[in-house]
């Protein structure tokens, strides 16, 4: 899929074991989409990871960045509902 928002709430950088960056925060999404031909208006904010490159990317790219984001969405964890957005690339629009 392919998003674009700002980035917000941006964490201090973390490493997995092998000493992957891993760089999580919220995408905040605001946008106008057309649905049954009426106009609606679109706000929301959803968490998001990256890692290693990527994670070095949105790290440098830092907190209140407007960016195009794309990845793919898949459960916090294999015990969650929860859904987190695995960011594959980034760039600043």
């Amino acid at each position: 899929m392919i998003i674009s928002g700002t980035i917000t709430d941006l964490a201090s950088p973390r490493y997995t074991p092998a000493g992957l960056m891993i760089a999580e925060f919220k995408l905040s999404h605001c946008s106008n989409q057309q649905e049954a031909g009426i106009q609606r208006r679109i706000e929301f904010e959803f968490e998001a990871i990256a890692i290693a490159e990527t994670a070095e990317k949105i790290i440098r790219i830092g907190s209140g960045s407007n960016v195009e984001i794309t990845g793919f969405i898949a459960k916090k964890n294999r015990l969650s509902n929860q859904l987190v957005l695995h960011v594959r690339n980034t760039r600043i629009i």
